[in-house]
């Protein structure tokens, strides 16, 4: 799930064009909060702290490099005050930079390890719109009204998810309109994949499918369902979540898939007999996946909820 954007106007240090020892971008502290956390800084002179990032570079809109960079508190072997700076391999990005082009960095949330730089040079009719868009402004969130997550936002969520887990599950949480905003729900949307996917081996509870991408080991294509949706005031206790694939996540929340009591699928005749749907229909009868924790494991309540007011009949 990728998070919205924020921006920065480039120095001239910043580009590929700067002389000396100078390399990478900087990461502006007020900006750094959007992007993946890093280690606390080490007492002066001691070791840059830093941490890898697999990162998709793009120039006007076209992908120039998948490559594997560095996001770190630089020190110059302690001589100067800690620096935020992504290093390593960015070439192909700075090289064709300038200085007050623009840089959107957008992070992946669900894969701390993972993050795309778009470089929107002076010229193009995008840059004439952003650039109108942001003002005089050097860096910040790209959209003020719906600005990324914080690391902050991010530790509290998981907290909240963590907390939830450790009480008796529930199916609904009639606080949740009073107390959420966008940006919340991203963070806690995060943090209930996490603990959800992480119950099931990070494996589709319905068919075990893992999909795994080579850059970074990342999981790709797996979604945690709220049983009873957030749009119904479904809880985010991690026993009201299934892990799985985007497909069948569509299917499961139209209903045309669910759960049976005996706890295995359950594909509706009217679904199984139309033309098309013989993967749906084959996995009828089979049993799903359980949380590893029991007292993490689908609430029976929930599943009912779904069966009633979702299952096409």
């Amino acid at each position: 799930m990728f998070d919205t954007s924020v921006f920065k106007k480039l120095a001239h240090n910043d580009t590929g064009q700067a002389l000396g020892n100078q390399a990478g971008i900087v990461v502006p502290k007020p900006i750094a909060q959007f992007f993946p956390p890093l280690p606390a800084v080490t007492a002066t002179g001691g070791p840059t702290v830093d941490s890898i990032l697999y990162a998709d570079l793009f120039v006007d809109g076209r992908r120039v490099d998948t490559v594997k960079t560095r996001y770190q508190h630089q020190t110059w072997g302690g001589t100067r005050s800690p620096e935020r700076r992504l290093t390593d391999n960015l070439g192909a990005l700075r090289n064709e930079a300038e200085k007050d082009d623009i840089v959107l960095f957008t992070r992946d949330l669900d894969d701390d390890g993972y993050i795309q730089l778009h470089l929107i040079r002076r010229g193009t009719a995008e840059y004439r719109t952003l650039n109108a868009k942001i003002g005089g402004s050097r860096w910040g969130p790209l959209d003020p009204s719906n600005p990324p997550v914080t690391i902050s936002q991010i530790v509290e969520a998981e907290d909240y998810v963590e907390d939830r887990a450790g009480e008796l599950p529930r199916v609904f949480d009639q606080e949740r309109k009073t107390k959420e905003t966008s940006t919340i729900r991203k963070a806690r949307d995060r943090a209930f994949r996490s603990k959800v996917l992480d119950q099931y081996d990070r494996r589709c509870a319905l068919t075990g499918r893992k999909f795994m991408s080579p850059i970074g080991r990342r999981v790709l294509g797996l979604d945690a369902a709220h049983v009873v949706p957030v749009s119904e005031m479904g809880s985010d206790h991690p026993a009201n979540g299934l892990p799985l694939t985007k497909d069948l996540h569509w299917a499961f929340d139209r209903g045309l898939i669910g759960i049976a009591e005996n706890r295995t699928i359950l594909v509706p005749a009217v679904v199984s007999s139309v033309a098309g749907n013989e993967f749906l229909r084959d996995l009828h009868g089979q049993p799903i996946r359980e949380a590893r924790d029991p007292n993490l494991r689908l609430m029976e309540d929930a599943l009912d909820w779904h069966r009633r007011n979702r299952l096409v009949i």
